[in-house]
């Protein structure tokens, strides 16, 4: 997509400016827009929400008439079920925890059962820390500060340990969140360069101008330096270990 919103091929789906901007903004180009108008789905929030729940704009009547809705939706998607086994378990009265359970060969719980997801004895007994159920239930109680978009990203790419939660603070959605990494930078370092307007790709240009060896590049920015202010350094001596030791001073999460 992109990186100027350009209204033209809204315009062409019948959507106004005002309303394709938003879609715009929420990364949906105007045949998604217009696909998820004609579901009757005006909100690109929501429709990203049923996209990230692997709903389609043909499936979301279906939905409709089941009661079904988007919320809901995304925790059937996160417990690995499609959307006729959600359907087919909700009409015979199980929630998303008791499907999984009946799923894996398990007795359902009760919902006021004291081994309901979340709890610590699930976590280290009943189940084990890869469930799916509880490690999705844990990101979300803990990253509930985050967007919704970014909080889905992270969801949709089943990336919900400690790493991702500090990289969902900072506002960055799951994909950004991987690129900033290839360059070797934490959370807090990769936000400086986002509230500049810069990218990972625009970050990586700007120190390969400046003659920056690719593997020193997070050591001379974590430190705080610019790439020219690193090139400057190196060329009187001092070291990417060095800068290393620096960076670690700053104390970036």
């Amino acid at each position: 997509m992109t990186h100027h919103f350009d209204p033209a091929p809204y315009r062409a789906a019948g959507i106004p400016d005002d309303e394709a901007r938003r879609w715009w903004e929420w990364r949906l180009t105007a045949a998604q827009a217009s696909a998820w108008r004609h579901a009757g789905i005006t909100d690109p929030a929501l429709a990203t929400q049923w996209t990230t729940a692997r709903i389609t704009p043909e499936a979301v009547a279906t939905c409709h008439t089941a009661g079904l809705g988007a919320p809901e939706a995304l925790l059937w998607h996160e417990y690995e079920f499609t959307l006729d086994e959600a359907l087919t378990y909700r009409e015979k009265g199980f929630t998303p925890d008791q499907a999984f359970d009946i799923k894996h060969g398990r007795e359902p719980r009760r919902t006021d059962d004291p081994t309901a997801p979340g709890d610590a004895f699930t976590s280290l007994m009943s189940f084990g820390a890869d469930d799916p159920r509880d490690r999705a239930q844990r990101f979300i109680r803990r990253a509930g500060n985050a967007g919704a978009l970014v909080m889905y990203s992270y969801l949709d790419a089943d990336w919900v340990n400690d790493e991702a939660i500090a990289w969902a603070g900072y506002g960055i959605d799951a994909s950004t969140a991987r690129m900033w990494q290839e360059l070797g930078l934490r959370p807090a370092e990769a936000r400086r360069y986002i509230q500049r307007g810069l990218t990972p790709m625009a970050v990586a240009r700007e120190w390969w101008q400046a003659g920056i060896p690719f593997e020193e590049t997070a050591s001379w920015a974590g430190a705080g330096l610019t790439a020219e202010e690193a090139a400057d350094q190196r060329a009187k001596g001092v070291t990417a270990e060095q800068a290393e030791t620096l960076r670690a001073l700053r104390d970036d999460p």
